[in-house]
């Protein structure tokens, strides 16, 4: 049960990969730093790849909007002005919208940062058995950086290696075919990660084998590899090191990150510098002061109304679920109109103080998620019958009782989504869910919402097959002519 702990890193660290932050692949900023001079020894590495893990944070926390605000999911509260995720969310996308540049620049600047250690550390004296680990942990958080790219804009410019920024504007889309071939590359090593650690290693943390075939089951069934996929899972469910289902209350506590039910999460500490960055972003805009956090009493100053639950979604859940207990309404006046909106507490941290820290946690990869998939892959491969148990856990911890028995293939299919929607909620990963089931589903399932949508304007989505992919940042566009842009857009 692994975490992203935020760690200080040494300093020189992010001086030295400062030429693949927010500005990766500009022609402005080409940077010449030369990298051999600050990679020397295991402690260097050891903060190289820290560097690593805390880039990576950037796109697990941005991946939750890309999951939750284009499907039927979420809306921004009325009264936030309209922005990049209003356009999301209402199906309009643009190239020019800076959610696609900020998810793109930080999956690319943990790739880049990810082959620059790779590289100095091949031509390093360091031991094998270092060598081993790092290059394993590193190359998980590459393959994870290409999932997310992979999911939303398909093939993409693949770097399997550390090429000078200058190049890279010459490098045109891999297919998905050979972004798919490098995920499986990289994960075929990670896999091997707990052996290459020495008793006593902190491995607190980091990236696992279990996370690692978490993630390699994921990358199959995103692809329709069902054998592989149910392979995977069925070893991750007969040999979890002791994962299991954990108490609701338990899950999201930001007091108790570690539990057996987290595979791989960011989790953040009430220190400034190191708190969770969407402190206020997930709560009714202009709350009242003190409404969401007891001992946050400027409130009505900060939040931003994202990731407001539809009612549409929240009717859904049997009155008895206890995810339900995960979920609050906050009724507030605002320029003289009287607004309802229903929100998630899984991010919210009552300890959070006047000052905005928050240790609230981002769960990447959990338990719930593998006996989902599973049960999935069964259903995929004729087994619908045995998928059954895998369901119900889940169903069973949230006290809405098993499945009725004798379900097809297409109503099992149909069973999961839902099962999928109600105990993902805000975690990133409805759009993705309806993507898998192909553009008819997807697209069913949005008109089915939109009429009912709590905001009336988003009660006329359209949703074009285009939009299965997003578009290519412009600003990517414009400093790599080579790119072709998804068609469409």
């Amino acid at each position: 049960m692994n975490k992203i702990f935020i760690i200080i890193i040494v300093s020189f660290v992010f001086l030295g990969l400062s030429n693949c932050g927010d500005d990766f692949l500009d022609r402005n900023h080409p940077g010449t730093m030369s990298f051999d001079k600050i990679y020397k020894t295991k402690r260097d590495f050891d903060a190289a790849l820290a560097g690593c893990y805390s880039s990576f944070r950037n796109q697990a926390n941005v991946n939750i909007y890309f999951g939750d605000f284009p499907a039927d999911n979420v809306y921004q509260t009325r009264f936030k002005p309209a922005d990049g995720w209003t356009e999301i969310k209402q199906q309009k996308h643009n190239a020019a919208n800076g959610s696609f540049s900020s998810i793109w620049s930080n999956s690319y600047t943990t790739i880049q940062r990810v082959n620059i250690l790779l590289d100095q550390m091949s031509t390093s004296s360091l031991d094998d058995k270092d060598k081993q680990l790092i290059s394993a942990e590193a190359k998980f958080l590459r393959a994870y950086s290409y999932f997310y790219l992979l999911r939303i804009f398909g093939g993409v410019p693949l770097f399997d290696r550390y090429i000078d920024v200058q190049d890279m504007y010459d490098v045109p889309r891999a297919s998905v075919e050979e972004v798919k071939n490098l995920i499986l590359e990289d994960l075929s090593e990670a896999i091997n990660i707990d052996s290459y650690r020495s008793a006593g290693d902190n491995s607190e943390g980091r990236a696992s084998a279990i996370a690692t075939k978490t993630l390699l089951a994921k990358t199959y069934l995103w692809l329709k590899d069902f054998a592989n996929a149910e392979s995977t899972l069925a070893d991750i469910v007969n040999n979890n090191g002791g994962l299991d289902l954990e108490d609701l209350s338990v899950l999201y506590h930001p007091d108790q990150p570690i539990n057996k039910e987290i595979i791989f999460s960011i989790n953040y500490d009430r220190v400034s510098g190191f708190s969770f960055p969407y402190v206020t972003s997930f709560i009714p805009f202009y709350a009242p002061p003190g409404e969401v956090y007891p001992n946050y009493m400027d409130t009505q100053k900060s939040d931003t109304g994202n990731g407001m639950i539809e009612p549409f979604t929240v009717e859904k859940f049997s009155p008895e679920d206890k995810r339900l207990e995960l979920i609050d309404t906050l009724v507030s006046s605002y320029v003289g109109t009287i607004d309802t909106n229903i929100y998630s507490l899984k991010y919210i941290d009552f300890a959070t103080t006047s000052n905005g820290l928050s240790g609230a946690t981002v769960i990447v990869l959990r338990y719930a998620d593998v006996l989902l998939m599973y049960a999935e892959a069964l259903n995929e491969n004729g087994k619908t019958a045995q998928a059954y148990p895998y369901i119900n856990r889940i169903r069973n911890r949230a006290e809405i009782g098993d499945l009725p028995s004798g379900y097809s293939k297409e109503q099992m299919f149909q069973a999961l989504a839902e099962e999928r929607q109600k105990e993902f909620l805000m975690e990133g990963d409805r759009w993705f869910d309806l993507v898998f089931r192909g553009f008819d589903f997807l697209k069913r399932t949005i008109d089915d919402y939109s009429p009912h949508a709590y905001l009336e304007a988003n009660r006329d989505i359209v949703v074009r097959d285009n939009c299965i992919l997003f578009p290519i940042p412009e600003s990517q566009m414009q400093i790599q002519p080579v790119l072709i842009q998804n068609p469409g857009y």
